[in-house]
């Protein structure tokens, strides 16, 4: 009986052990993320500490339109006090009369009746939690670029590395031919060293592509918001990209100014500045404020005149004060008229990127339909010469030309492809259709 009991114990102990070390190591396995291009985003969106900070700018703002609306609300305010005036006498009339000490209890309560500050200062609150959000949706756009940007990287890169494999794949078969071929006596040595040098180049660019490949990923991990060790794998390639929109349709697009959030931005200025402006002149109005106060003696004193009850109106009703309200009125205008003048600048900015974006798209797809042609005719030399060189009638360095040819040709080909997509999404984040 004690030995099974022990065994019992010892198999629980074992199992509590193993599942330990099963869920520590389940955890400690690093998390797998499969995303396309617009997955990215949307998570980068929900989960970015640039974009989760402009929520709470979002929310701060909203927390500061209710403070500034509280100031014209009823306020309440209770204090409680007590005195002892330590055994004073007060001589009244040839008589001695002892001050006892003395407590109360006091509510006040005051209601803002009429201040011009406080309605100005209410809209521009208000104007502020508008800029916080049309400042989120311009945070939104640049992630969503930036995410793009990261995602688009590594498939170049990724692209980069399949062609520097399938060049390394040839360059080793014709490597092994030509060393065949010096066997045979009609090849020399100089040939085959050649193409070795030349796989050596191309597994030294393979290597530095995987390096690049790593920081781009790391790059992608920092705009998604997660852990470095997460895995992630990339469900779209740059044909599937560009599949995805015409870039022509992009050149149509119609811009508005107006809705650029830039441009929305310099409006609200432009708001807080004339409130600004309202806000000084408001200065020089009065503020009335309606107050009841009520006290419930505790203690009170043999000698008391002081009521209950009281209450009352106060204005406060600015005189003079030596030409200083009007001169922040004077500035304020000028900062209004400032803001003004930057939104001319901005606009005039604006409809000329408009006009440098649509030209840098143009030219863009022009560049990669001149490199694909390039690519194209690349790809039949290269052809050409490794069929020559098979029959002996084409050197090793006519060879290792060809493929530097096509190598540069497929890279320009990447490039101009990532070139247009870039450039269309710089179109589509100036027009709010990103």
């Amino acid at each position: 009986m004690k030995i099974g009991l022990r065994k019992l114990i010892g198999c629980v102990v074992a199992l509590g052990i193993a599942l330990s070390v099963y869920s520590q190591a389940i955890q400690e396995t690093p998390e797998t993320m499969r995303l396309t291009l617009k997955e990215a985003q949307e998570y980068a969106l929900q989960h970015n500490k640039t974009v989760q900070n402009s929520g709470l700018a979002v929310t701060e703002a909203q927390k500061k339109v209710w403070e500034a609306a509280s100031a014209g609300l009823p306020q309440v305010n209770a204090t409680l006090d007590y005195q002892n005036m330590l055994g004073f006498k007060m001589e009244l009339f040839g008589q001695s009369i002892a001050l006892e000490p003395t407590s109360s209890l006091q509510v006040q309560v005051t209601q803002l009746l009429f201040n011009g500050s406080y309605w100005i200062g209410l809209r521009m609150s208000r104007l502020g939690k508008n800029i916080a959000e049309t400042s989120k949706l311009q945070s939104e756009l640049d992630i969503k670029q930036q995410a793009q940007t990261a995602y688009l990287s590594i498939l170049v890169a990724e692209e980069n590395k399949k062609i520097l494999e399938m060049n390394l794949e040839n360059i080793n078969t014709l490597a092994k031919t030509t060393a065949d071929m010096v066997k045979a006596g009609v090849a020399e040595q100089t040939d085959a060293d050649q193409m070795r040098v030349q796989a050596g180049a191309v597994m030294n660019g393979i290597k530095s592509i995987e390096r690049a490949i790593e920081m781009a990923y790391n790059l992608m991990r920092f705009h998604l918001g997660v852990d470095m060790n997460t895995e992630i794998i990339l469900t779209e390639t740059l044909n599937d990209l560009m599949n995805s929109g015409s870039a022509e349709e992009t050149l149509t697009t119609a811009f508005d100014v107006n809705a650029n959030y830039n441009m929305q931005l310099i409006d609200k200025q432009i708001e807080l500045a004339n409130s600004q402006v309202r806000l000084q002149q408001a200065s020089t109005l009065p503020t009335v404020a309606m107050f009841y106060n009520y006290t419930h003696k505790l203690k009170a004193s043999t000698f008391d005149m002081s009521p209950n009850n009281i209450i009352g109106i106060q204005a406060s009703i600015p005189i003079f004060a030596s030409g200083q309200r009007y001169s922040k009125i004077q500035q304020a205008k000028i900062q209004r008229e400032s803001a003004q003048n930057n939104r001319e600048l901005v606009s005039n900015q604006l409809l000329m990127q408009e006009k440098q974006l649509r030209f840098s798209l143009n030219n863009a797809i022009e560049t990669m339909n001149l490199q694909k042609e390039t690519l194209e005719v690349s790809q039949r030399v290269f052809d050409s010469v490794t069929r020559k060189y098979s029959q002996g009638v084409a050197s090793s360095l006519d060879v290792t030309t060809a493929n530097t040819g096509l190598l540069q040709a497929q890279s320009n080909y990447t490039t101009a492809m990532m070139d247009v997509i870039n450039a269309k999404t710089e179109l589509e984040k100036l027009l709010n259709a990103l």
